[in-house]
């Protein structure tokens, strides 16, 4: 790892070189700058991950050390399952840690009841124009009659289509391009299959953020659930005929079922075509270390095929957001940190791990440069942020639509029209709790 007064000489290298990477942005998008903290004291704060741990521990002491000495950071990690089980208990208890992460999916929970600060004001006095993070990143952690940021975004990750080039070359066709579209996709995925040799053209149907929702989103409508959270969007005719497109490709045996897959989850998608099963894949940017060690073909990345009609490709996109609770007894501290954990410096850290995309948009390029020198186009995965699709799904229905859509679709056999009927008659048993 570099040193901070390293980190902060690229940092700034990038800011002045740098001008667009494909985020909603203007040329002379402002950078968020970390600021001086009023008053030092105590904060504890919980990630689920260790080695975000390490990354955030390190920015954390850079903060303590440039822009508030005096203050402590109890920095903590729970398991993934652990963390979700004390975060709710501790709602009801009112005892929650100052900062913690918190994921789109899960948001609304919190934010329902009213566990979360407000952090619109701290932006708006820092001068933060959280237009420069693009919608996609932050509109599923707006809040309230104003649509207040209770979060700020850590990182980001969208999907794109990872493809075998020597499949494609053995098949003779050309690598596709991120002007193709659905027609030019269902033409590739025919031409690469060949069951001689149990080779799919395709597998990109699996789970939500890789899989099917891309598809649903490009039509123009959130897919799942409306922006209002007032109703299922699956028996949407639009929905229905995403679904049907991939369902078309299935049934002419395009692509495997989730039991040749061995499963239903992206991960096992994404290891059929690392196998050298599949030719195509939908993936997320955080599968790019995957690829670079495992990868035993040429590989690359394109951008997910653009719908014929709306001529619109669209990748769901996640982000981790840094919140504080509403009860911390530092709030202005608290906000503080976070502020800084956004900002180009505190996030040159995660740009320089590579593997985890930094939201800030000025680290974009810094991210694409810690894989190294390489042909593949790590570019496509910033580029999807332009027209992204954020996370419009909570926990409570996670396995419905996530699984149980899934397997009904590809591999019992059960017609769309049914299907996604039988999923929105279980969501909509749940869109109350969220109003």
């Amino acid at each position: 790892m570099l040193s901070v007064k390293r980190r902060f000489a690229l940092w700034m290298a990038f800011v002045l070189a740098f001008t667009s990477v494909g985020l909603v942005q203007a040329q002379d998008a402002p950078a968020i700058a970390a600021q001086p903290c009023a008053a030092p004291g105590n904060l504890t704060m919980w990630v689920w991950d260790e080695n975000w741990a390490t990354i955030i521990g390190e920015s954390i002491e850079d903060w303590k050390t440039n822009y508030c000495p005096g203050a402590e950071v109890d920095l903590q990690v729970q398991p993934w399952q652990q963390y979700w089980d004390l975060l709710k208990t501790n709602v009801a208890g009112g005892n929650m840690p100052d900062v913690f992460n918190i994921s789109q999916d899960r948001f609304y929970f919190y934010a329902n009841n009213d566990a979360l600060l407000d952090l619109q004001p701290y932006l708006d006095a820092a001068g933060v124009d959280t237009a420069l993070w693009g919608s996609g990143m932050i509109d599923p952690y707006r809040w309230g009659e104003n649509s207040d940021l209770h979060a700020t975004p850590v990182n980001w990750d969208t999907i794109a289509i990872y493809y075998n080039k020597d499949l494609f070359d053995a098949a003779g066709i050309p690598y596709p391009s991120k002007a193709w579209d659905w027609n030019g996709f269902a033409a590739a995925a025919a031409a690469l299959t060949n069951p001689e040799q149990d080779i799919y053209g395709a597998s990109v149907y699996s789970e939500y953020q890789a899989g099917y929702p891309n598809w649903i989103a490009a039509t123009g409508i959130p897919p799942i659930v409306g922006l209002g959270r007032t109703q299922c969007t699956l028996t949407e005719a639009s929905s229905i005929g995403a679904l049907d497109f991939l369902k078309g490709l299935y049934d002419q045996g395009y692509m495997p079922s989730v039991s040749v897959l061995g499963g239903a989850s992206a991960d096992d998608a994404f290891n059929f075509w690392l196998a050298g099963k599949v030719a195509m894949v939908a993936g997320g940017s955080w599968k790019l270390p995957t690829a670079f060690e495992q990868a035993a073909f040429n590989w690359d990345v394109v951008t997910l095929p653009k719908n014929p009609d709306t001529e619109r490709s669209r990748s769901i996109l996640h982000s981790v957001g840094y919140v504080a609770s509403a009860n911390t007894p530092n709030a202005d501290l608290a906000a503080n940190l976070i502020l800084f954990l956004s900002s180009d410096e505190g996030q040159a850290y995660f740009a320089d791990a590579g593997g985890v995309s930094p939201a800030n948009p000025a680290l974009q390029q810094q991210w694409i440069n810690s894989f190294g020198d390489t042909d593949v186009n790590i570019q496509t995965f910033v580029d999807a942020i332009n027209d992204s699709q954020g996370v419009t799904v909570f926990e409570e229905i996670w396995d419905k639509i996530n699984t149980e859509l899934v397997i009904n679709i590809f591999d019992l056999g059960m017609s769309v029209s049914d299907a996604t009927q039988d999923a929105c008659d279980f969501i909509e048993t749940h869109l109350p709790e969220l109003q």
